[in-house]
């Protein structure tokens, strides 16, 4: 197949041009989008004249120029083309509905549907059903879905593998029933990717080109960011640490199904062993933690053991991919009181030192994560020029939106 004429590229990129400075400027003249992008001012109204039809910009005012003369404004327009973000964790659910510039629109969340398989899939679908009606979306006008899921994809069943504390999902064609139940194709990404992706758009690792994230919560999982690129590996599967052969024997019948370190640290590893140790009455990881704040020496000692073994698996990565930053997420790995210990265990088992960072995001750096991945696409539909490797650079963070 030959290559499209000159001319069609040069559009494109006059195009591309001059969305990007649109997405970064607004509000924004014809006189200076021609300045910022050196286009002529012929070529310029000609783009924005195309793009005022299509609904991607609007008019927002006018400013008044030295000599008395006014110019009209402008900014990408909400109506433009929409995303939509979706987090499907072992606990919440959490989906989020993003204009073409970036910004949430609303973002509302709920406890995960405990049944999961296809409940969890009927729920995705009525979640964002409703935030697309309640903010006059037509679902149409969602032209990128994204959302991210612990485990890995398979990417010839379609089905959800590795993903121990939602059931049912590796016996479903997920990525198949999500499209058909959402009217648009639907693209998956491991949730601790995403959560990585997040924190680099709008989180405490922008601007860092060599992070590991490691997150323990429910899981335990890791995304890797080397040289300013997403690591998945040969199937996807890059970061599954879970399966480190750390802490115990990983052998044994009972951790092979979530490995042997996500069997010992985990949420439901450190209340067993809290439970085993002799303390009682807690349900959740986060009484643990609690109780050793509070000065139980019993939960001192689980949550001790819980820094030493993530501090190996930490110094472990380090060793391997050599990065920046470590950024430290999920329930557990972003409480302030954890991250110290692990960091002071690292200075003891890593040959250099490494800055740790807490997630700022929390629980949302999925979802925005999700929004990242799904405006990236959106842009690349629209402005993507088949001869430049390079991909548009994401607008800055912008104040949220309205939330459900």
């Amino acid at each position: 197949m030959s290559p499209p004429p000159i001319t069609s590229v040069t559009r494109q990129l006059s195009r591309r041009s001059v969305f990007e400075a649109l997405l970064h400027r607004s509000p924004i003249s014809r006189a200076d989008l021609a300045k910022v992008t050196s286009l002529s001012k012929q070529t310029m109204s000609e783009v924005i004249d195309a793009f005022e039809q299509q609904g991607l910009v609007r008019p927002v005012g006018r400013t008044r120029g030295n000599v008395g003369r006014t110019a009209v404004l402008y900014e990408l327009s909400p109506e433009g083309g929409h995303v939509l973000g979706i987090d499907l964790g072992a606990q919440r659910l959490t989906v989020a509905l993003a204009d073409i510039a970036g910004r949430v629109l609303a973002e509302a969340d709920e406890a995960t549907d405990g049944r999961g398989g296809g409940w969890a899939l009927d729920q995705i679908a009525r979640l964002s059903d409703r935030l697309a009606r309640d903010n006059h979306t037509h679902p149409s006008r969602i032209r990128s879905i994204v959302m991210a899921t612990p485990g890995v994809v398979n990417p010839r069943s379609g089905a959800i593998e590795l993903a121990p504390n939602i059931t049912g999902l590796d016996h479903l064609n997920v990525v198949g029933l999500l499209g058909e139940k959402l009217g648009s194709p639907v693209v998956l990404e491991n949730d601790i990717n995403l959560a990585l992706l997040g924190e680099i758009w709008h989180g405490c690792a922008r601007n860092v080109d060599n992070v590991a994230f490691l997150a323990l919560g429910s899981g335990v999982g890791l995304g890797l960011h080397v040289n300013g690129r997403l690591v998945r590996g040969e199937n996807g599967a890059a970061g599954e640490i879970g399966y480190l052969p750390i802490g115990g024997d990983p052998l044994q019948a009972e951790s092979r199904p979530q490995g042997c370190l996500e069997y010992q640290i985990g949420a439901t590893g450190v209340v067993r062993r809290y439970r085993e140790a002799g303390g009682r009455d807690v349900e959740t990881e986060r009484q643990v933690f609690d109780r050793a704040q509070a000065g139980d020496a019993v939960a001192a000692s689980v949550v001790e053991e819980t820094a030493r073994l993530t501090a190996l698996a930490a110094a472990t990565v380090i060793a391997t991919v050599d990065p920046q930053l470590l950024v430290l997420g999920g329930s557990v790995g972003a409480r302030a009181d954890f991250a110290d210990k692990v960091a002071r265990l690292l200075l003891q088992l890593s040959p250099r030192p490494v800055e740790i960072r807490t997630s700022i995001l929390g629980r949302r750096a999925g979802v925005v994560g999700a929004l990242s991945v799904a405006l990236r696409r959106l842009h690349d539909e629209f402005f993507g020029v088949a001869e430049l490797a390079a991909t548009l650079p994401l607008p800055p963070p912008a104040r949220r939106g309205a939330s459900q």
